[in-house]
């Protein structure tokens, strides 16, 4: 925390002081915890490809490590700047010019099998616009070539990483590097504003809907936080036009099908928390018909707020049987447990009025 405030014209003309409160050795110590845990993340990403250790190789090969993974890339720019190996298949359409995507990624340099960087160790996907210099051209357009859930290799060269300067002590100058990159959403950031200028009967287009929807539910998650019924208005929005949406194809229904279902949970647990009940659990109810003969499955989240909500309409043993759905899925959930003490609780209290009640009544 600084002393005194910073004044540029004296740091300008002839250099200022700075005066440093000392760190104190539990914070030290809670540092040091931190950084041994953080490392112990990386760990769980290494690379050892990176460090030349290769289990699909027959033979040695004296090549060096990213020489021998770019021999199984193709070029996706002429100038073979950037190479790509998929690893996973995605589906869908790549993101458009100015779309919003969200990504998990692991980056690696020669000779080091841990990654210099990963969302995943942080726990929390990166979010940008394509084509707006939020982040390395290398990721920019590597991105731009996947489809949604896609998982890819890709071999960035100097001029489309972090250049011939590195980055401080983790990047070293003219570095190659390697990302693994996983597209988990594209988000057509201009979406919600083309489909209010639609004419009516393009607004009942699957591709169209889909856009608007996806849009609306990235409205919903910011407003959230801040504005539960602002996000209960967004969903809602895009519920009421993907349910009417035409389906010419087998992949528009299935695209619907899993957009409806998050979007269904959502309205729930945002209902649940807004202590409306009934319609949390007119939403469980459609989230149970939507899922009946599909693949798609019913998240322990969705159990849980289903309980939460009919405790609320003192439906305790339906509850029960919701909990124990949720538990069954993460038994090691803390919320869960304690969501069934309260139950327990409330029931026996409610059991205890009734009786009392009866009692009454005979008295009279």
């Amino acid at each position: 925390m600084w002393k005194n405030p910073i004044n540029f014209k004296h740091l300008v003309e002839g250099g200022t002081v700075f005066e440093v409160e000392p760190q104190l050795e539990d914070d030290l110590n809670d540092d040091a915890q931190q950084d041994l845990e953080y490392e112990k993340e990386l760990h769980k990403f290494a690379n050892l490809n990176c460090i030349g250790q290769f289990d699909d190789e027959d033979v040695y090969n004296m090549s060096e490590p990213f020489e021998i993974i770019e021999s199984k890339m193709e070029n996706i720019l002429e100038d073979g700047g950037i190479k790509k190996r998929v690893l996973r298949t995605g589906y869908g359409e790549t993101p458009g010019d100015k779309c919003i995507v969200r990504v998990h990624y692991n980056g690696y340099i020669e000779y080091k099998e841990e990654p210099f960087d990963s969302t995943y160790v942080r726990n929390k996907p990166h979010q940008f616009t394509v084509n707006n210099g939020d982040v390395l051209p290398g990721l920019d357009f590597a991105v731009q070539s996947m489809k949604i859930t896609e998982k890819s290799q890709f071999m960035i060269r100097p001029e489309y990483g972090y250049g011939k300067y590195g980055c401080m002590d983790r990047i070293p100058a003219n570095s190659t590097v390697l990302f693994e990159i996983e597209l988990l959403e594209i988000i057509e950031s201009a979406a919600g504003e083309n489909y209010q200028n639609l004419p009516e009967e393009q607004k009942k287009e699957f591709e169209n809907v889909y856009k608007y929807c996806i849009s609306q539910c990235v409205k919903g998650k910011e407003l959230f936080g801040r504005n539960i019924w602002g996000a209960v208005k967004e969903y809602n929005k895009a519920v009421s036009s993907l349910e009417f949406a035409q389906l010419r194809e087998y992949e528009h229904q299935v695209k619907q099908q899993v957009l409806l279902l998050k979007l269904y949970s959502n309205l729930l647990v945002c209902y649940t928390k807004l202590g409306e009940p009934k319609k949390g659990c007119i939403n469980f109810n459609k989230i149970n018909a939507l899922t009946q003969g599909t693949d798609l499955k019913i998240s322990s989240k969705v159990y849980f707020n289903n309980a939460k909500c009919l405790r609320m309409l003192e439906n305790y043993d339906l509850a029960k049987k919701r909990l124990q759905m949720a538990f069954s899925l993460e038994p090691r959930n803390p919320e869960i447990l304690e969501e069934i003490k309260t139950i327990d609780a409330e029931q026996k209290n409610y059991l205890e009025k009734q009786a009392k009640m009866g009692r009454a009544l005979l008295q009279q």
